[in-house]
């Protein structure tokens, strides 16, 4: 099983379009950040609103954190597309070129080549949210510095700088366990398809359906959506209310584990069963 691991990680860290997220998001944040420095004190106006004709602020709150949380929660939204680049083409891609009908006839089993590849798939995802996360704090903290933290949750809401790293790693994690689920579904659309932009399409396609599920209020669509993983997409925005909803998160957790256990589990299902001389 090591040896399967290392051979589908060799084969990912050679193939260029791994890296295209992680360049994308190396190229975009300093940008972003470097335009929140640029307009700082507009934004500010924004944030304090009607307040700043009744009371006399000292100081500004623009600084490394808040625009770490601005880049997530503006950008956490197409982390899937991202999500889906590895995937749409770990198993499609071996299809389409032939190589199954080399090694899935040696002495090697389709459970072990097709959980290494599952393996290699949450490695990657879960790097490039990581990246994505810490990334932002430190090419924001080497812009702007750090300091507290504003967001707006039952009004507004004053976070010391001590107690804001670890809501962003409470984010990460649960973000991150999205973002994995939605890799299990391209994996699964993978698995059924022989070009790698099929499973791109049909991934971000269903994101977009069970997202528009989640803004639209409707009665039904309100009961359905807990039970959806795209209604925990801006899950991050959570780490940052007080007291923090650990509730939300533990159903975060059981739907993005039940859907992906099930994306996974039919995913598995036809790559056994499979003809790879078709």
């Amino acid at each position: 099983m090591i040896n399967l691991f290392y051979n589908e990680l060799i084969k990912a860290c050679f193939k260029r379009r791994t890296y295209i997220s992680f360049i994308l998001i190396t190229l975009l944040i300093p940008v972003v950040v470097y335009a929140i420095n640029y307009g700082a004190a507009s934004l500010q106006t924004k944030i304090y609103g009607q307040m700043e004709d009744s009371f006399i602020f000292i100081g500004t709150i623009i600084n490394g954190f808040l625009s770490s949380y601005l880049i997530v929660a503006i950008l956490i939204t197409h982390m899937p597309f991202l999500s889906t680049i590895i995937p749409s083409e770990i198993i499609s891609g071996e299809y389409s070129k032939g190589t199954f009908r080399i090694y899935l006839t040696r002495a090697i089993s389709r459970t072990g080549v097709f959980f290494a590849k599952v393996v290699v798939v949450y490695l990657f995802t879960t790097l490039m949210m990581f990246y994505f996360f810490f990334y932002s704090l430190l090419v924001s903290y080497l812009i702007l510095g750090f300091g507290e933290l504003i967001v707006f949750h039952k009004g507004i809401l004053l976070l010391s700088e001590d107690d804001i790293i670890w809501r962003f790693f409470l984010g990460f994690i649960f973000s991150n366990a999205v973002m994995l689920t939605i890799s299990s579904l391209c994996l699964f659309f993978s698995s059924f398809s022989k070009n790698s932009v099929t499973p791109i399409i049909s991934t971000i396609s269903i994101v977009f359906i069970g997202t528009a599920i989640s803004f639209i209020p409707i009665d039904i669509f309100e009961i359905v959506d807990p039970f959806l993983f795209t209604g925990y997409i801006d899950v991050f925005l959570l780490a940052f209310y007080d007291p923090v909803p650990i509730e939300v998160f533990f159903n975060c957790l059981t739907v993005c584990f039940v859907w992906s256990f099930l994306f996974i589990s039919v995913a598995y299902y036809n790559f056994k069963q499979r003809d790879i001389l078709e």
